[in-house]
C-alpha cells in the first residue's frame, strides 16, 4: 500500500514538473509574444517578453523588443529603461541605439535623440531613417549649420532623395544662406508645389521680403495644411506684417500639428503675453524651453511673463541670464529697470537704465552711419 501511494505521488509530481517546464517554456513563451506583437496588441506581448526576460534576462532581442511595445503604449520612460539595459549589454548595436533614440524624440528631448543617433549611424552609416531623425533633430534645436554639414554629403550622394533636399533647403535657409537653399530647391522641387512654395517662404522671410513670403506661404499651406512647418512659417510672416491675430491662429494650427514646434510655442507664448494672457503664455514658453533649454529668446519672454505675475525672483532669475548672455539687447535691460525699482534696488535699476540710454544712442549712431 505504501509503495503503491509513493509511486501514485512520483507519478503526480513528474507530471506536475512536466506541466510546469511546458508553461514556461521560454522558446514558445518568445513565439507568443511575437505572435501577439505582430497581432498589435502590445499590452498582452509586453507582459510575454516580460516573462520570457524573467528566464533569459540576457535576450538583448527581447529586451529590445519590450521595449518597442511599451513605447508604442507610450511609456517612453519604462521603453528607455529596457533600452538601456540592452545597450549596457550589446553597446555596438545599431538597432538598440536606433530606439533608444527614437524614444527620446517621442518625448521631444532631442539633445538626448541626438546624441544616440549620431551613435547609431557612426555604427551604421547606411541607415536612412538615423540620417532623416537627426536632421531633424539638428534643425529642431536650431543647429542650422550641423544639420548641414549631416546633409550635404547626403544629398551630393543622393540628389534625389526629396527628404535630404528638403532639410537641406530649409537648413540654408535658416543659416541665411538664402542663395544655395535657393540652388537646392530649384534643382529637386516642381516649381509650384507645396515644398517649393513653403522654402521659398521661407528665404523671403529671412530677407525680409515679408508680403512675398506670406503669399508664397498661403500657397503651400492651401496645396498641403499638414506640410512640417508651413503655419509656424505662416505665423512668422503675419507677425510681421502686423497681423497679430491672424499669426496666433496660424501658430495654434502648428501645434495641432506639432505640439514640439519650437517656434510656434515661442511666438505664441509672446503673442499671448504681448495680449496679456499670462498663465496661457506661460504654458507655451515653458514648452519652449523644455524643447530648448540654452534659448535666450524664450528666456527672456518668460522672464517678462514673470514680472507681469509679480513673481519678481524667478524673473531676477531669468532676465539677469539674459543679459549676461547677451549684454547688447536693449529690451532686457528695459525689463530689469523696471524689475529693480520693484525690488527697491533703486542703484541697480539706474544702472539698467543708463545701460539703455548707452544702447540706444549706439542704435542710432548706427542709424546715422547707415544712411550716409
Amino acid at each position: 500500500m505504501y509503495a503503491q501511494c509513493l509511486q501514485r505521488f512520483c507519478l503526480i509530481a513528474f507530471c506536475a514538473v512536466a506541466l510546469s517546464a511546458q508553461v514556461r517554456d521560454p522558446d514558445q513563451i518568445y513565439k507568443d509574444a511575437i505572435d501577439l506583437a505582430g497581432r498589435g496588441d502590445a499590452p498582452a506581448a509586453a507582459a510575454k517578453y516580460r516573462e520570457f526576460l524573467e528566464l533569459r534576462p540576457d535576450s538583448v532581442e527581447a529586451r529590445t523588443n519590450l521595449g518597442v511595445a511599451l513605447a508604442s503604449l507610450g511609456r517612453y520612460d519604462e521603453a528607455i529603461a529596457n533600452y538601456q539595459i540592452a545597450l549596457r549589454q550589446a553597446p555596438q548595436s545599431p538597432v538598440v541605439r536606433l530606439n533608444l533614440a527614437l524614444a527620446w524624440y517621442k518625448q521631444a528631448n532631442y539633445e538626448k535623440a541626438a546624441s544616440e543617433l549620431a551613435e547609431a549611424r557612426r555604427l551604421d552609416a547606411a541607415n536612412k531613417q538615423a540620417l532623416y531623425l537627426l536632421a531633424d533633430c539638428r534643425l529642431r534645436l536650431g543647429s542650422y549649420k550641423e544639420a548641414i554639414e549631416l546633409l550635404r554629403p547626403a544629398f551630393d550622394v543622393s540628389p534625389d532623395d526629396k527628404a535630404v533636399a528638403y532639410m537641406l533647403g530649409m537648413a540654408l535657409i535658416r543659416d541665411g544662406q538664402t542663395g544655395e537653399g535657393q540652388k537646392v530647391i530649384d534643382r529637386i522641387f516642381a516649381g509650384g508645389s507645396a515644398e517649393a512654395n513653403l522654402l521659398l517662404g521661407a528665404a523671403a522671410l529671412e530677407t525680409h521680403e515679408d508680403a512675398k513670403a506670406l503669399d508664397s506661404l498661403h500657397k503651400a499651406a492651401g496645396q498641403n495644411p499638414r506640410l512640417p512647418a508651413v503655419w509656424s512659417l505662416c505665423g512668422r510672416a503675419q507677425m510681421e506684417t502686423g497681423d497679430n491675430p491672424g499669426a496666433i491662429t496660424s501658430f495654434r494650427k502648428a501645434l495641432q500639428e506639432d505640439p514640439n514646434d519650437f517656434d510656434a510655442n515661442l511666438n505664441l507664448g509672446a503673442l499671448l503675453r504681448h495680449d496679456n494672457n499670462l498663465d496661457e503664455a506661460a504654458m507655451y514658453l515653458e514648452r519652449a524651453l523644455r524643447l530648448r533649454p540654452a534659448a535666450l529668446s524664450a528666456r527672456f519672454q518668460m522672464g517678462s511673463v514673470e514680472l507681469s505675475q509679480g513673481k519678481l525672483e524667478q524673473a531676477r532669475a531669468d532676465l539677469e541670464a539674459v543679459a549676461r548672455e547677451s549684454p547688447d539687447f536693449q529690451p532686457v535691460h528695459v525689463q530689469l529697470v523696471s524689475l529693480y525699482y520693484r525690488l527697491n534696488r533703486k542703484e541697480d535699476a539706474e544702472r539698467e537704465r543708463q545701460i539703455v540710454l548707452k544702447l540706444d544712442e549706439k542704435e542710432r549712431q548706427q542709424r546715422v552711419n547707415e544712411a550716409r
